[in-house]
């Protein structure tokens, strides 16, 4: 056996009976404690805030001009917009016994609206077709799906002309009815090829060809023809697609794939005068030479449609007061605050981050195709104007309470960090509310979500790039301004002789050189802020606002889910009715 010497370090750690390390001074180290999932997410949070503050506050300049190109891609879509509240505005009546309304209104209106009198511009008849081809073989070519379905047009549009109604007041026909035109404005002057610019203003498919069945039967290339005039670009309102099919291009079923499918389009007739006879018995022969078993006569309604003029100053004098008031409350608000160098800058910065956050959500949403239909899209941009307040004043708040000692793309970090659980915990329970009111089914809850959504994602961008970089620019500028503030005054100082030093004297501290700053110890940091302001600060950081739009969308989807008549409830009883053995 052989028996090798052991040497071992007095500095080594001592190994127990348990198996646990002991230190030279006999303490055991003990492991640390396990984090829960929580608190690792939370500072995976705070680590990804602390890395973009650091990111923001070293390259301001491009972040600036990334953002502001990011708005103005987004806000493209809206320079072909109605600016909000001129919109048409619809109100339904019933189409029985329906009779001109007076030029002044006479007794109770009632639920009608004011400018609902007089007789009105036009109206407008369309004809629903819906057609596929039958059987169908998977060896057709993209055209043939709809080139049949198309035909069909020109034999419906000849039948329309023709038809003649007679009754004991006489004899009426399509001419005498519709509404004749005479030109084409000059910005159309470009489509006169498709679009009529003489005689009974009438619409359909078939004006790609001309209305003639030869030219469209010699066209080989049948979408090709209906794309040439689509615009290049981006379109964001209704092309002359939408205009001739009657519906939106995504529900025509024309493409370019070669499935089974439906193709769908109107036939649209402009008539000067109502004649209900008349149109009861074009109807009538239309059900005659087509008959359907799925054919879905709507008559019992009629929906007046009012576009309203352009948009004055008096309407737009809230909503601009609006803006001013947020803008001369947070410059009054900051006026208080010593950390901050410009309060003119910071306070239209936060306006900026505000306005910007409404146009780009609106932007985006007609982007993708989201027109807003709420009757209460007048408060969303009050609602923007709240909630954009309030994390700007949390953001401001949390940067500037930072040690003043710390640099400044530090501190920009420092402060994000703080309060990155906060942000991101607010926004996963909006986000969360949001996705379980879209699955309501309620077309109006749905509508809001969409919206809601692209809200808070342009919200939080904005916040996250834009204000953040600007904060921190000011911040910068303000320490610059201190450096700038004390050099000449410390330059100016005579240097002191030196004083022999005393048995047992300590040498004084030595004073700052000229290219030194002293800055206040964070325990010596004092934020002066007003009463009001530690208030409006008290509510930002508890998110108030924010909790109270949280429960009053709650209340409101919960509303609506039950009295709605397409809300989910309905869907899960029809569900339990077919299921039922009763």
């Amino acid at each position: 056996t052989t028996w090798s010497p052991i040497s071992r370090s007095l500095d080594a750690p001592r190994r127990s009976v348990l198996g646990r390390p002991v230190l030279p001074n006999g303490r055991e180290l003990t492991t640390p404690t396990r984090m829960t999932l929580r608190e690792q997410l939370r500072k995976k949070i705070s680590a990804a805030f602390y890395r973009h503050g650091l990111l923001c506050a070293s390259y301001p300049v491009p972040i600036i001009l990334f953002t502001s190109a990011s708005i103005l891609t987004c806000c493209y879509p809206l320079l072909r917009l109605p600016l909000p509240g001129t919109g048409p505005v619809e109100f339904t009546t019933g189409v029985r016994d329906y009779n001109v309304p007076f030029h002044e209104p006479q007794g109770d209106l009632g639920e009608r609206p004011d400018w609902y009198h007089g007789p009105p511009v036009a109206y407008i008849q369309q004809v629903l077709v819906k057609a596929a081809v039958s059987p169908w073989d998977s060896s057709l070519v993209p055209v043939d799906v709809f080139r049949s379905p198309l035909g069909k047009v020109f034999s419906l549009l000849e039948e329309i002309r023709n038809h003649v109604h007679t009754d004991s007041s006489g004899i009426r026909s399509l001419e005498a009815l519709c509404l004749q035109v005479t030109g084409l404005f000059p910005g159309l002057r470009r489509m006169q090829s498709v679009l009529p610019e003489h005689g009974c203003l009438l619409v359909s498919p078939g004006n790609y060809w001309q209305n003639q069945r030869e030219l469209f039967d010699s066209d080989p290339d049948l979408l090709r023809t209906i794309q040439k005039h689509e615009p290049k670009g981006l379109h964001t309102s209704a092309t002359l697609r939408d205009l001739l099919f009657g519906v939106p291009g995504k529900f025509t079923g024309v493409s370019h794939y070669n499935r089974k499918r439906v193709v769908t389009y109107t036939i649209t007739v402009v008539l000067s005068h109502y004649d209900a006879s008349f149109l009861n018995s074009l109807r009538i022969r239309l059900k005659q030479l087509h008959p359907s078993a799925n054919c879905s006569l709507r008559d019992d309604h009629m929906v007046h449609v009012h576009f309203k003029e352009e948009i004055g100053i008096a309407e737009l004098i809230p909503l601009v007061t609006t803006y001013i008031i947020l803008f001369a409350y947070i410059y009054f608000s900051t006026r208080k605050i010593d950390m901050v160098k410009s309060k003119w800058g910071l306070a239209l910065a936060a306006v900026v981050t505000v306005l910007s956050s409404l146009l780009m959500s609106v932007g985006l949403c007609t982007l993708f195709g989201l027109t807003p239909t709420l009757n209460g899209g007048e408060i969303f941009p009050y609602l923007v104007v709240v909630i954009g307040l309030e994390n700007v004043l949390v953001l401001t708040k949390s940067v500037v309470s930072t040690p003043v000692d710390l640099e400044v793309k530090l501190r920009i970090a420092q402060g994000l960090s703080n309060e990155s659980w906060s942000i991101m915990k607010n926004m996963a329970t909006e986000l969360c509310i949001i996705l379980i009111g879209y699955f309501t089914l309620v077309p109006a809850i749905q509508e809001f979500c969409l919206f809601a959504v692209v809200g808070l994602v342009s919200d939080f961008f904005l916040q996250m790039f834009f204000f953040t970089t600007v904060l921190s620019i000011d911040i910068r500028r303000m320490e610059l301004a201190d450096l700038n503030r004390r050099l000449p005054a410390e330059a100016g100082l005579l240097p002191q002789k030196p004083v022999p030093l005393r048995t047992r004297e300590v040498p004084p501290p030595p004073r700052p050189s000229p290219h030194t700053i002293t800055l206040q110890t964070p325990a010596f940091r004092n934020l002066r802020l007003p009463k009001r302001l530690r208030v409006v600060y008290f509510l930002a950081r508890t998110r108030l606002a924010q909790r109270i739009i949280m429960v009053g969308t709650v209340i409101w989807i919960g509303i609506l889910v039950y009295t709605d008549p397409a809300g989910i409830r309905t869907y899960l009883a029809a569900q339990v009715s077919e299921q039922s053995p009763l």
